[in-house]
């Protein structure tokens, strides 16, 4: 069920707030169990016929950076965001460089088996997840790092309440139902880890051998 908050962050209401920056970027999806396996495995399974679902996919994502987040769609005229928006606040992007893992000798899924027609790939951390996004170009992949950087710095001295800069007050109506979204989908994720928890505690109790005063 769509809440009032993702309804109201529609890829089209936020485009008639004129963000900063916009476009189609491809986003690198990396399933939780790939990610914790060898480079060897990571190599077997993205060369190897095998289930899609196993190895990282490159899907497509219309990209809009406005006020304090950068949101994700599934294209621009998407109803709700794909995912939890993500802070530029705390935010760290930057170009991904092939070299980089050549020169370590390791296989990269992301700067290996990059989408027809990109040619670089940007890396943004933000609230403790890391994500790839591939660009049709580095001018267009730059632009995107350099405008990231700007909207965290411009975050940063607004919270600090040293800004010049007039704010739009749709923006931070946006920003609002930005962080109510965030909000509402950790509180969801740490109820669902409380719950793997309590199962876990029950198998290993389950699973304890039994003591009797005969033994």
């Amino acid at each position: 069920m769509v809440n009032y908050d993702e309804a109201h962050l529609s890829a089209r209401a936020l485009m008639r707030a004129s963000p900063v920056l916009s476009g189609y970027a491809c986003k690198m999806h990396i399933p939780l169990f790939y990610a914790v396996l060898p480079s060897s495995i990571q190599w077997l399974l993205s060369t190897r016929c095998c289930p899609k679902s196993w190895s990282p996919q490159w899907k497509r994502r219309y990209l809009i950076a406005l006020g304090g987040y950068l949101y994700r769609f599934k294209d621009e005229n998407g109803s709700t965001p794909k995912g939890a928006p993500m802070p530029v606040d705390s935010m760290e992007a930057r170009l991904l460089s092939r070299d980089e893992a050549v020169a370590n000798g390791e296989f990269n899924i992301v700067t290996d088996r990059l989408p027809v027609d990109c040619t670089s790939v940007i890396e943004v951390c933000s609230g403790g997840k890391t994500q790839y996004f591939a660009m049709n170009s580095t001018e267009e992949a730059t632009t995107w790092v350099n405008s990231v950087r700007q909207m965290r710095q411009d975050c940063i001295t607004k919270n600090m309440g040293h800004s010049n800069i007039p704010y739009p007050k749709e923006w931070d109506a946006f920003d609002a139902s930005a962080k109510r979204i965030r909000e509402q989908k950790a509180r969801i994720r740490n109820k669902l880890e409380a719950i793997d928890r309590k199962e876990q505690e029950m198998q290993t109790l389950g699973s304890a051998p039994s003591v009797g005063y005969y033994s």
